[in-house]
C-alpha cells in the first residue's frame, strides 16, 4: 500500500512529510495530502547529533514549533513559538517492540508497532485514533503520510511523527547521510580551528 492510498481515520486530515534530498542538514517539507498546499516546513538543527531539535517553520518563515529531545533521546517536549510545552513524548529504554506514550491535552496516548514496524497508530486511553503514522519503505529519502484525528492540531501531530521517526526508524537524514555528515564535519573543523586558534594565542 502507497502512503497516498492509507484509509483515513473517520473525519481526519491527511498530511504528507517528505524529505528534501539535498540539503546540508534533513528538511522535511509538509503538504496537505489532498490538495498538495505547501504548509510548513521542519528543519534539524546542526547539533542534532548530540541532541535532537527539530524547528518547524511555516510558509513566511516563522518558526511556530520546537520538538526537543534530551541527549538520550529517550523523552520529548513539543514546544509552541513561546517556549510553552505542547506535548511529551517518551519511550522505553528497553522494549521487543518499538513503542512510545505521548501526553496532549491531558491525554496519555499509546503506540505500538510489530518488530518489523514502518508505522503507528498512536490510541487514546479511549481506543480513540488520534494520528497514524505510514512510512514509505521502499525510498530513496523519507516520505510518509500523517493521518489526523479532527481532535489534535494537524501540526502538532506531524512534529511529532517526525520525532517518532527520528528516534525510531533513524531517518535517512540522519548522522549515517551524506548531507548529514557534511554538516558534522563542518562543525568539527570549526571546533577544531577554534581550539587551535586559543592554543595559539594563549600562552
Amino acid at each position: 500500500m502507497g502512503i497516498d492510498e492509507a484509509p483515513p481515520i473517520p473525519g481526519s486530515r491527511r498530511l504528507k512529510v517528505v524529505q528534501k534530498l539535498i540539503s546540508m542538514r534533513p528538511v522535511y517539507e509538509i503538504y496537505d495530502a489532498d490538495t498538495e498546499e505547501k504548509l510548513a516546513v521542519a528543519r534539524r538543527t546542526w547539533l542534532s547529533f548530540l541532541r535532537t531539535t527539530l524547528h518547524v517553520e511555516d510558509m513566511a518563515g516563522q518558526r511556530i514549533l520546537t520538538a526537543k529531545g534530551g541527549f538520550f533521546d529517550k523523552t520529548f517536549w513539543l514546544l509552541g513559538p513561546q517556549g510553552e510545552r505542547i506535548a511529551k513524548i517518551t519511550r522505553p529504554w528497553i522494549a521487543l517492540r518499538k513503542n512510545f506514550t505521548l501526553y496532549y491535552r491531558n491525554e496519555a496516548i499509546k503506540a505500538q508497532g510489530g518488530f518489523l514496524a514502518w508505522g503507528f497508530d498512536a490510541v487514546s486511553e479511549t481506543g480513540q485514533s488520534k494520528f497514524r503514522l505510514d512510512k514509505k519503505v521502499l525510498s530513496i529519502r523519507d516520505q510518509y503520510l500523517v493521518t489526523v484525528d479532527p481532535s489534535m492540531d494537524p501540526l502538532h501531530a506531524v512534529a511529532l511523527a517526525l520525532v517518532v521517526d527520528t528516534v525510531f526508524y533513524k531517518a535517512k537524514g540522519g548522522c549515517f547521510s551524506p548531507c548529514s555528515c557534511i554538516g558534522i564535519l563542518i562543525a568539527l573543523l570549526i571546533l577544531s580551528g577554534a581550539y587551535f586558534l586559543l592554543g595559539y594565542l594563549l600562552p
